[in-house]
């Protein structure tokens, strides 16, 4: 037994020797048959912090297991299995955010926070959920926690935030700083001991709870990971609403979008054979899209209605709107997405995804549309039967003003987590079609535009190939949890990293080195392509 549980043992003993020490005072006549009682058995170090005394908490289960299991949708559905001996705590702050703690029972004496994704509503946990290469939190020893964000509900249902301003800023921001501040508390009571280090790791929602951590609680934790974080949720809503209305102009009939999945074969075979080869490798990964001029204007037009080989005037029309910025009197809202996505992450994303079953009344088509209207609806206009139905976003700015100052992590000025001596890297996937990677690119560069010594505690790193948070044709596994330790803990600031890529059986088919912007993986002109020594790293 590690010596950090010496506190809570000691604890644990005291009390079955008071309860000893009670029997043996008591009448020593011998009791008949009939009253006798078992004793009950002492609480374990674990049951007993069911009893700890933390203002605003709550503690409904604590309980010691030897097996850590949670159902998992995504990537795949599955029941994630982590035999690690640990104490599970299951609680509520403040009457509203729940939350779960894992503590091993071979302590690594740090913590590590994991976010959410969407809007969350369920107890979330990516260093549990996510593949990470070199094993989850807790199977790195970690005491790891997740939290709901103060709310139950669907990961794209929203509406648990109308009119409600407690409920959208504990989602905004407040949950995670409560559930760092109360953990910290439940693991220094369990070990006798405070974490040595604090680390928070979160990807898409979670990776915008990464970075307005760093924003407004920077004392919270000392090393940050933010993966394709949603940071500007005013903007990219106003590019979803953008995309959605042209691609479903009739919201009350999501039968069908107006880009099939020819439309898709289409645009991603023409901007691979135009654009494939710029990296110097005829592989299917763009190495940043951003060197790919190609026009979707250039490909053939349908003379006699839709078909495979042509697009509609109303198809490009719906393609441009993707790729394009939304910009309203000359400002730019949102900036538009880049190519790479188009048969990865548009059918879930943007369009819809074809032969599966019927939708539900109510479903929406993809997620675009499900995040952009729940957010126009319950946060910005407060009406659930708003539309986008010839909206011009004519007072968008005026509207959306409020949700921006609750919800966005667009704050480039980072100084105080500077100052405290906390790290952050932040990760993009190119062919992300949830959130623009160059939405991402902007913050980065608007962080250094401020200060000048942003290397000395910023990375931003972005992945070829890569969907939204794993996925896509591009290496997507990365040890994120151990480059941030080493900076840290070691200070030893990170350079070139290995990205991987498994296949269901958990084989490595592929490995890439990823590397820090502005430099860029490069092909060395032969050698395996699924081989990291293969590529170095490069500026322009």
């Amino acid at each position: 037994m590690p010596k950090t549980f010496r506190g809570v043992v000691a604890a644990a003993g005291a009390a079955l020797l008071a309860l000893l020490m009670a029997a043996c005072a008591q009448d020593t006549d011998q009791p008949s048959a009939s009253t006798v009682q078992t004793a009950p058995e002492p609480l374990s170090a674990c049951e007993l912090l069911s009893n700890a005394a933390i203002p605003g908490v709550e503690i409904a289960t604590a309980e010691a297991l030897a097996v850590s299991e949670r159902r998992i949708q995504l990537p795949a559905p599955v029941t994630l299995r982590r035999e690690v001996p640990h104490c599970r705590i299951v609680g509520t702050i403040d009457s509203a955010i729940g939350f779960e703690l894992l503590m091993p029972d071979e302590w690594n004496g740090k913590f590590l926070m994991g976010g959410g994704g969407g809007y969350v509503g369920s107890i979330q946990n990516s260093a549990e959920e996510l593949p990470i290469p070199g094993g989850s939190a807790l199977e790195r020893g970690y005491a790891t926690v997740g939290t709901d964000t103060g709310h139950q509900a669907g990961v794209m249902d929203a509406s648990w935030a109308l009119n409600d301003p407690q409920a959208q800023e504990n989602f905004a921001h407040r949950a995670v700083h409560r559930t760092a501040e109360v953990s910290k508390q439940i693991i220094a009571q369990y070990y006798t001991d405070e974490p040595a280090f604090s680390y928070f790791f979160g990807c898409s929602r979670g990776g915008g709870q990464a970075l307005i951590s760093a924003q407004r609680y920077p004392q919270d934790f000392d090393g940050i990971i933010s993966g394709a974080p949603a940071l500007d949720w005013t903007g990219f809503a106003s590019g979803m609403i953008q995309t959605q209305q042209r691609i479903f102009p009739d919201p009350s009939d999501l039968s069908a979008p107006v880009i099939t999945a020819q439309n898709r074969e289409l645009l991603n075979d023409s901007i691979l054979a135009q654009c494939d080869t710029l990296d110097g490798l005829a592989d299917g990964i763009l190495t940043d899209p951003r060197m790919c001029a190609f026009d979707p204007a250039t490909l053939p037009r349908c003379e006699s209605g839709p078909a495979a080989d042509c697009l509609t005037d109303t198809q490009l029309e719906a393609i441009q709107s993707v790729y394009s910025p939304v910009v309203i009197d000359g400002e730019e809202l949102y900036t538009g997405w880049p190519f790479g996505g188009e048969t990865v992450g548009w059918p879930a994303w943007i369009t819809k995804a074809e032969g599966g079953p019927a939708l539900p009344p109510g479903a929406p088509p993809n997620a675009h549309f499900g995040f952009g209207t729940q957010l126009v609806k319950n946060f910005i206009y407060s009406d659930p039967q708003w539309t986008y139905v010839d909206y011009d976003f004519d007072d968008w700015a005026e509207r959306s003003a409020p949700v921006a100052e609750l919800l966005n992590a667009t704050d480039p000025d980072l100084s105080q987590m500077r100052d405290r001596g906390a790290k952050l890297i932040v990760w993009h996937g190119w062919s992300d079609s949830a959130l623009s990677a160059i939405d991402t690119i902007d913050y980065y560069e608007a962080v250094g535009a401020l200060d000048s010594s942003a290397d000395e505690y910023l990375r931003m790193y972005l992945m070829p190939g890569v969907a939204h948070c794993f996925g896509g044709p591009g290496p997507d596994q990365v040890d994120w949890i151990g480059a941030i330790e080493q900076w840290v803990e070691q200070d030893i600031r990170p350079a070139e990293l290995i990205a991987q890529k498994r296949d269901p059986s958990g084989n490595i088919t592929m490995q890439r080195p990823i590397c820090p912007y502005p430099q860029q993986p490069r092909y060395s002109g032969s050698g395996d392509a699924s081989n990291a020594a293969s590529f170095v790293c490069a500026a322009d």
